[in-house]
């Protein structure tokens, strides 16, 4: 099986998941905008309930995941910001 390469953007996506209420609403708009459904078995963004914690989640984002920021647009929480990330160059007196 080939993976196609996944092009990333230039910004991180930071996840505080004490703000998360398990909606799940980033991972159904994840799976909408590359699969045209709502799956959440296809979202690049995991959201899980944390073992005998009700209200506790866990975001993780998939190796596919290409930072495009639906999740970040469609999470109602604010439990999901996006950040510019900063390049180094080290060791080339940039």
């Amino acid at each position: 099986m080939s993976r196609k390469a996944v092009k990333k953007s230039a910004l991180l996506i930071n996840a505080d998941a004490s703000k998360c209420a398990g909606c799940m609403t980033c991972m159904l708009s994840c799976s909408f905008r590359l699969d045209g459904t709502f799956n959440l078995a296809a979202a690049r963004i995991q959201v899980r309930r944390l073992v005998n914690s009700p209200n506790e989640f866990e975001i993780t984002f998939t190796d596919e995941c290409d930072r495009c920021g639906v999740c970040v647009t469609y999470c109602p929480y604010g439990a999901l910001t996006r950040q510019k990330r900063l390049f180094k160059n080290v060791g080339t007196g940039f």
